[in-house]
């Protein structure tokens, strides 16, 4: 169980909660990790987002078409009078539809596979309306520093062992500002570990939080650790 995550809203301490999803029978390494909704054994996002840091601050019948009619006929048979019959009209051909259909997820080209999550957030992002982030360097160095420093000491939080919250990571590298963290463990691609955070609503509401302005992206290919920091 991950410890208990803080937020601070509006310039007060919010307690937010943890859960995760145990898999009994996972062990410690990069193939056995803990099960979340969703996710195969190998690839896990955390069970919530770093907390967000809050700044104070039918179509109708073609026209002109008409239902075919047979020609009158008279019956073979004798008598005193004439009887014609007319088919009834043709069925309307059925209503034709426009619909296109889904436009296939953005795919991830060119660059490390950081740079690929990078250009997949911002791909995200203006689909919901909100400009791009942009790369920052001290963001990126705190991302860096906890995915592989959650590698080589094997644990999975946004928690330092040593007791450090996201925030004080980004702080302790520089950037003044911190926002938001997404962690996620054992997917090989940019483009899989992105589906991961964007099915989860609290990760996608990081990466689309329109207030956000920068990140750095973080990834240990051992154990395939990936670390998001955002910042105001």
């Amino acid at each position: 169980m991950l410890p208990t995550l803080t937020a601070v809203l509006a310039g007060a301490l919010v307690a937010g909660t943890a859960t995760m999803l145990a898999n009994p029978a996972a062990g410690s390494s990069a193939d056995q990790d803990d099960l979340s909704i969703g996710l195969t054994d190998e690839q896990v996002v955390a069970d919530s987002p770093g907390d967000l840091v809050r700044p104070t601050p039918g179509s109708a019948r073609p026209s002109g078409s008409t239902a075919p009619t047979s020609t009158p006929t008279t019956s073979s048979a004798p008598s005193t009078t004439s009887s014609t019959t007319t088919e009834p009209p043709a069925p309307p051909p059925p209503p034709t539809t426009s619909e296109e259909p889904p436009a296939p997820p953005p795919t991830a080209t060119g660059g490390t596979a950081q740079d690929q999550v990078v250009s997949l957030v911002n791909t995200f992002r203006g689909e919901a309306g909100c400009g791009p982030v942009s790369v920052d360097a001290q963001l990126t160095a705190a991302a860096q520093g906890h995915a592989e420093d959650m590698s080589e000491r094997d644990y999975f939080s946004h928690t330092s062992l040593d007791g450090r919250t996201f925030d004080q990571r980004i702080r302790n590298a520089g950037y003044p500002s911190p926002g938001a963290e997404n962690i996620a463990r054992g997917a090989r691609t940019a483009e899989r570990v992105m589906q991961m955070w964007m099915e989860s609503d609290g990760h996608r509401r990081n990466i689309l939080n329109c207030d956000l302005a920068t990140i750095g992206v973080g990834l240990e290919r051992d154990g395939f650790y990936w670390v998001q920091n955002f910042g105001f």
